[in-house]
């Protein structure tokens, strides 16, 4: 997600000021145990120049009381032993968040009066065998680096749509790009992951050395662990350019009838090869009219086999615009290296939905009408993401065809609740990391079932006493 809104401006002027109860007083005053020297090193205090910098992320203005910028692992596990140090002499859940990008749509990579544990110096990326497309990289590094490293060997990895998002968060979390129809998530890729659990032990976990963490820590987000580096496989394009060229269409509709036109949609993508990928954002356009961004992706620049695909999306609607070129795939996923101030300000809701079909396309028309809401969006599922096993990963969300969500001006909690109603209706399963909603019920939602209760057996070994708690968690209390 990149876009700016009307709803971020007057944000980004705001809330710059320190709170009086700054942690950074109450550390100098002794209440707070003192850091470890190597941590005291890289720590980031209020009345440091770099703390306005590193305060917030990108959906949330933060004030946090210290931000550790460890710059390896065994630094990491001081930070988690430190933290744990801190919530039990204040005997109080002193906020512990962990950061690789900032761009997390929780905001739960900042805080208030907590630590901050900020990844970004552990950001290397190496390329381990270019043929088998294996590659290791830091937690810290964006996406947007890993494509600029791919591209030239013809390797590409579906990664969400935006550059600046951090590997970290998404690599487990799960990864819904422009490529998942034909390559399936982002977690999908990962071979063994370099984790940091709570008791501050570092090691890499993988299919054969502690497998239940494994299974964890990809779809599971933070709840047993941070990962600190992961081992990755991506695919190879082959394009004719060698460059991982694909084929990138942009069309924008005139719509009258949304639930007519969201069922084409479905029967159009559900046909398609799996080469082809769709995204679709909607935005009211007055007197029951919508105005559709569709943004298609072919998997490679062969257009003998992606004209007819795109050629077809042609009909689906009143054509405005229709652009289609071939460019290499970093081009599709703006990287534009933003400092991040909490600049945007929406709320953000999704589910996962059976059917792309007139039924859902009713909710998306009756979300829009709603004051609340900006714009709702599609992304296309199925294809690769629906070949792996429901049970295989903690993402449980293999069935489904297409991920909707809306886009919601900052309102109260009960506003956004009813501008997303209609859609939330439809819903069975969530992705947990395109959401703003972090309480119990959308937790039960993105893990469901077998996997939640397999997933909370995991966090509470991993985890017992909750220290990485922050964000979607499903253990959880109704008041976090």
């Amino acid at each position: 997600m990149a876009a700016n809104t009307d709803a971020n401006t007057e944000a980004n002027a705001t809330q710059v000021s320190r709170p009086s109860n700054s942690p950074a007083r109450t550390m100098q005053s002794g209440v707070w145990p003192d850091l470890p020297a190597a941590l005291s090193e890289q720590a980031v205090l209020p009345e440091h120049a770099d703390y306005w910098r590193l305060r917030s992320s990108y959906m949330r203005v933060g004030t946090p009381g210290v931000v550790l910028r460890p710059r390896h692992e065994d630094e990491v596990a001081l930070a988690i032993g430190y933290a744990g140090t801190v919530r039990g002499e204040l005997g109080t859940a002193v906020p512990f968040s962990v950061r690789s990008g900032g761009h997390g749509i929780s905001g739960s990579s900042t805080n208030t009066d907590g630590i901050v544990l900020d990844l970004s110096h552990l950001r290397d990326i190496e390329l381990l065998d270019v043929q088998a497309g294996t590659f290791r990289v830091g937690a810290g590094a964006t996406w947007g680096d890993v494509a600029a490293v791919l591209t030239p060997h013809d390797l590409a990895l579906s990664t969400g749509n935006f550059g600046d998002t951090g590997v970290g968060g998404l690599a487990t979390a799960g990864g819904v790009g422009y490529l998942a129809r034909s390559q399936g998530l982002t977690i999908d890729h990962v071979q063994r992951v370099k984790l940091a659990t709570a008791d501050g032990r570092v090691r890499w976990v993988d299919a054969h050395h502690e497998p239940d963490l494994f299974w964890a820590v990809r779809g599971g987000a933070t709840q047993v662990g941070i990962a600190l580096e992961f081992e990755i496989t991506a695919p190879r394009l082959h394009s004719s350019s060698g460059d991982a060229a694909i084929i990138h269409q942009h069309i924008q509709y005139q719509v009258s009838d949304l639930p007519a036109f969201t069922e084409a949609w479905g029967d159009w993508i559900r046909a398609a090869p799996r080469e082809a990928e769709s995204f679709l954002m909607i935005q009211p356009a007055g007197n029951g009219r919508a105005v559709v961004e569709a943004r298609n992706v072919w998997a490679n620049d062969d257009t003998d086999a992606a004209i007819p695909t795109l050629q077809a999306a042609e009909s689906l609607g009143r054509v405005l615009g229709n652009q289609a070129q071939i460019c290499s795939y970093p081009a599709i996923i703006p990287t534009p290296r933003q400092q991040h101030t909490g600049q945007q300000r929406i709320q953000m809701r999704d589910v996962l939905v059976d059917r792309a079909d007139a039924e859902l396309g009713a909710a998306l028309a009756a979300s829009l009408t709603h004051s609340a809401t900006l714009l709702t969006e599609l992304r296309a599922l199925g294809g690769a993401v629906s070949d792996v096993d429901a049970l295989a990963t903690a993402w449980a969300g293999r069935h489904q065809e297409v991920l909707a969500a809306t886009w919601v001006h900052p309102r109260d909690i009960a506003a956004i609740d009813a501008s997303f109603a209609p859609i939330q209706a439809l819903g069975t399963g969530m992705y947990g990391a395109y959401s703003s909603d972090t309480r119990p019920s959308a937790a039960q939602l993105t893990w469901p079932g077998e996997t939640g209760r397999k997933l909370r057996a995991v966090t509470e070994q991993a985890d017992p006493d909750l220290l990485f708690d922050q964000g979607l968690h499903l253990r959880a209390t109704p008041t976090q």
